[in-house]
């Protein structure tokens, strides 16, 4: 039922984008609050327990974080070069790839019967070190085709990250257990609802241009989920995880917290910049819950 609310949120949103622009486009400021409240949800979701976890089992959960700031950003550099038409479709594929693992990875983990705690781990570490790894892989792909401020990257990525997240924490110490339970409950919908809403802001800036689709931007999107899926499959089996696990290395590997590439593509590129990265949420959140529904009840991943 979860998986079929978000992806009727997503798709609702995404068709409101486009027929309602003239308001959408008015929204524009609200891009970086929402990706705030999607962060300070995962900061909800953490404990000082999950820390423990990492350093229980700190191998396995940097592994995936590795592959997440290797796979990706390099394949989209890949990508970037075969099928972008022009610089700001390179630039929005490379911030694509250089995000840190999304939230969402943790929705799509828990409606396929993953380690939760494994993703919710990976994708904290991924995270957490965002603020250095993300501009700094930008500033390699993308700096021979634009001026890539480094440092200016770094401190908006970790105001949008870092403050909400341990915000998220801090009040997660103050609820208590039977109304914390309540709030978990409605995260998913929360951080499916934010990011739709950002995904229906950037369509409704992006309106012509998605009209017009562009079957090798689309290609390349679809492309450079199904590497990161695979990359993910393919090391879990390399590292013999078991089945809950590889589940989760999968859909962690393949899925790139896309809010906060619309959010840098915005604030130091172009508006344009901020399509592949708007077009990559909606097909890793189709294809996620899809996923999810097709190894949900498998006790054998492949």
């Amino acid at each position: 039922m979860l998986g079929i609310i978000s992806l009727f949120i997503l798709l609702s949103f995404s068709c409101a984008g486009l027929l309602f622009h003239e308001y959408f486009k008015g929204l524009k400021f609200l891009i970086v609050p929402l990706l705030a409240v999607i962060m300070l949800s995962m900061g909800i979701t953490l404990s000082l327990e999950d820390f423990k976890r990492i350093l229980r089992q700190p191998f396995i959960i940097f592994y995936g974080a590795l592959l997440q700031f290797t796979v990706m950003p390099l394949s989209a550099y890949l990508i970037s070069l075969m099928l972008a038409k022009d610089i700001n479709t390179s630039i929005g594929i490379i911030l694509v790839g250089s995000a840190p693992g999304g939230t969402a990875s943790n929705l799509i983990t828990f409606l396929a019967k993953g380690d939760l705690a494994y993703s919710i781990s990976m994708t904290t570490v991924s995270t957490l070190i965002s603020p250095l790894i993300t501009p700094l892989w930008t500033f390699v792909l993308a700096g021979k085709y634009v001026d890539v401020p480094f440092l200016s990257m770094v401190s908006t990525v970790s105001k949008i990250i870092l403050f909400p997240v341990i915000s998220g924490m801090v009040i997660r110490k103050f609820i208590r257990e039977n109304v914390l339970r309540k709030i978990e409950f409605l995260l998913p919908y929360i951080s499916i609802s934010a990011i739709s809403f950002i995904i229906a802001i950037i369509f409704s800036l992006n309106r012509e241009l998605l009209l017009k689709p562009d079957l090798k931007l689309y290609t390349g999107v679809i492309l450079h989920l199904i590497m990161g899926y695979m990359a993910g499959f393919i090391a879990g089996k390399l590292l013999r995880l078991d089945n809950k696990k590889i589940k989760s290395l999968t859909i962690e590997v393949g899925t790139q917290n896309s809010g906060l590439a619309v959010v840098l593509a915005i604030k130091h590129f172009s508006i344009e910049a901020s399509i592949p990265p708007a077009l990559f949420s909606i097909f890793q959140n189709v294809a996620g819950i899809l996923l999810a529904f097709l190894i949900r009840k498998k006790t054998q991943f492949v």
